[in-house]
């Protein structure tokens, strides 16, 4: 029997989520310690996180739209405070996609099958995803410059004057 995460929230150990292709369940996660699946689609969990984050899937999708330029598979900062980013493989309803967290994202390998790669987390876990290596490549470039412009420049602070 798989094991089910009831009221899944995505978190710092989260490394990948993506569809379960399962009767019962819509999510597989995989977190740094367990594997385990969600009756939650994907796309909800990363709403709910965002939310939680302080702003809305929705939200994120269109600053990184606005700031970057990027029009499809675009990363999602999910929590700014937990310095969560997730980046898709696919379209973010497609089947085939997986959500992959920068914060332990290792490395990608070519796989055989050229329309597949492997993805190694930093415990060493790996993970095939339906996608070139070219893509994930390209992808983790993209979430790389959302982290160091989000996350890592320092930003002017506004000063407030009480009278």
């Amino acid at each position: 029997m798989k094991e089910n995460c009831i009221d899944y929230k995505i978190n710092t150990s989260t490394m990948a989520i993506r569809c379960a292709r399962h009767l019962e369940f819509q999510t597989h996660i995989i977190e740094t310690n367990k594997s385990c699946y969600s009756m939650q689609p994907p796309l909800k969990l990363l709403e709910y996180a965002c939310k939680m984050g302080g702003s809305t899937y929705k939200g994120r999708q269109e600053s990184v739209r606005f700031k970057f330029g990027i029009h499809s598979k675009i990363p999602i900062l999910v929590n700014q405070n937990e310095e969560t980013i997730m980046f898709p493989t696919h379209s973010p309803t497609h089947i085939n996609n997986t959500w992959i967290s920068l914060e332990h994202f290792h490395k990608a390998y070519d796989h055989e099958d050229r329309a597949k790669s492997t993805v190694e987390f930093i415990n060493g876990e790996r993970i095939t995803v339906m996608c070139s290596l070219k893509t994930i490549l390209k992808q983790h470039q993209r979430v790389s410059a959302l982290m160091l412009q989000e996350l890592h420049f320092p930003r002017k602070h506004m000063v407030m004057r009480v009278l």
